[in-house]
């Protein structure tokens, strides 16, 4: 790739932005606007990985040694078409359709997250709480990972619930700083704490595919959910009867219906995403950070 050859970045909802020089493209990584797993079209070669590319491979953080696996896909247009305004039951109804493909391989990613915490404190109690404070965050990522792939319409693996420890620490960090101020804010007359609880909704799947810092993708979350908290609180009400209609499939169902929940969540975090696009109007053409 010459230095002078103009690219063109694919963003999340598969529009194209560009053309752009190296140069512009080096800023849109220091900005957060491009990470490892972004697909970039150069205007005489085939469709790279950022990360892959040797003129922005010094921008992005290297985690020592070889990866523990492949850098997640970019995220592409969703599978299912996006409500045209966020609907509770819609976005639920949408998730089951992308789930049922999947079932198998999704409920087990959610039975092994489960049996993790579980089966430590079979052995010492509160082990497993342990086990969790340490890698739940970067379960999260990696499950956060799989189920935008499911919504892109990508094929599963259970081996993705375990490709978020290249986000170790920012994780780490976020599930620490969302549990100690949520906690606070429930002790809060508890409203407070449901707030901050849907306001940092998103920080996992914004950590899972972009390079921001805990602090940054948390502010990104409560951006993204920004005069849609009362709506997210609807979803997370309505996953009651999911789950309690999931354990009734004796009892194994409730690892279905967790990943309808997520499946879900993660539809409403593509509608987030493309409605904060399409009113905020951006001047520019840079790509919006994902």
């Amino acid at each position: 790739m010459s230095g002078s050859e103009q690219y063109w970045v694919i963003a999340a909802d598969g529009k194209e932005y560009g053309p752009a020089e190296v140069e512009t493209l080096r800023q849109w990584v220091r900005e957060g606007r491009i990470v490892q797993a972004t697909h970039i079209r150069g205007s005489s070669g085939p469709v790279h990985y950022a990360g892959k590319m040797p003129e922005l491979a010094d921008l992005f953080p290297a985690h020592g040694g070889a990866a523990a696996g492949p850098p997640p896909q970019a995220p592409g247009p969703p599978a299912v078409p996006l409500p045209s305004e966020f609907r509770v039951w819609e976005f639920i109804g949408r998730a089951w359709d992308l789930v049922k493909p999947h079932w198998l391989v999704l409920g087990a990613m959610f039975l092994i997250q489960a049996l993790l915490i579980g089966g430590p404190n079979i052995v010492v109690h509160f082990l497993g709480n342990v086990v969790q404070f340490v890698i739940g965050g970067a379960i999260m990522v990696g499950i956060w990972r799989a189920n935008l792939g499911v919504v892109a319409g990508r094929k599963p693996d259970v081996g993705m619930m375990f490709q978020g420890f290249d986000r170790f620490l920012d994780a780490f960090l976020a599930y620490l700083v969302v549990a100690i101020l949520t906690v606070l804010g429930l002790i809060c007359l508890i409203v407070p704490g449901i707030i901050l609880a849907i306001m940092w909704l998103f920080t996992f799947p914004v950590i899972a595919e972009t390079n921001l810092g805990f602090w940054e993708a948390m502010r990104e979350s409560a951006r993204l959910t920004e005069g849609y908290r009362w709506r997210l609180f609807l979803l997370l009400l309505a996953f009651i009867p999911v789950t309690l209609l999931g354990a009734l499939v004796c009892c194994v169902g409730v690892f279905i219906s967790t990943a309808v929940n997520f499946i879900a969540l993660a539809l409403a975090y593509r509608f987030l995403q493309e409605n904060k696009r399409t009113t905020a109007a951006p001047a520019a053409t840079a790509p919006a950070a994902p």
